[in-house]
């Protein structure tokens, strides 16, 4: 067997290592909630074998992928092609607005900033910005890892996930945010 496929040539066996790596993140994630646009195949091409995506526009319009790499680059496609999809899945039940007021970093203007509880389980940050020009938002999906521990090791996980630094709340800002300890459940 070749090196570069250590699950064998069925496909199937990929997207499981995908599905686990996602349940990391997003623990309700199952594979009928995977995007049906998306086909993953081992063939033979050439004389090798290889990775291969399948996207379907439509019944007619299906567009093939080679992936390169090994494995584990195999792996981490699909969760890429995945990973937006699952997040949808699970949609808002509560949010948890965090105050703060004039907080700028680097020329970009923090314009909200949300806990969100999900209906599936589990928890997200959301977080929005912008200059003059343009602007943005983000969601973060928090690991349920985190979780374990005090609220002081949650801060400290959440903040290495989404660094202060980048949206201008901090590990001390968000420490005595009334009511965020409670809302996640510390």
């Amino acid at each position: 067997m070749d090196e570069r496929f250590p699950y064998g040539y069925d496909a199937d066996a990929y997207v499981e290592k995908a599905l686990e790596k996602l349940k990391i993140t997003y623990p309700w994630a199952a594979r009928e909630l995977f995007r049906k646009n998306w086909r993953y195949a081992v063939e033979e091409e050439n004389g090798r074998h290889v990775y291969v995506s399948y996207f379907a526009w439509s019944k007619k319009d299906i567009e093939r992928f080679v992936r390169g790499g090994d494995a584990d680059e195999f792996i981490d496609s699909i969760v890429d092609d995945q990973r937006s999809w699952i997040e949808s899945a699970n949609p808002v039940a509560e949010k948890f607005a965090v105050p703060f007021g004039g907080v700028n970093a680097h020329g970009w203007h923090l314009e909200g900033y949300e806990f969100r509880r999900h209906v599936l389980g589990g928890y997200s940050a959301w977080v929005q910005a912008g200059d003059r020009n343009t602007g943005g938002s983000r969601t973060f999906f928090i690991p349920p890892v985190f979780f374990d521990g005090t609220y002081e090791e949650f801060l400290d996980r959440y903040c290495g996930l989404v660094p202060g630094a980048a949206f201008g709340l901090g590990r001390e800002d968000l420490e005595n945010v009334p009511g965020l300890k409670v809302f996640l459940g510390f």
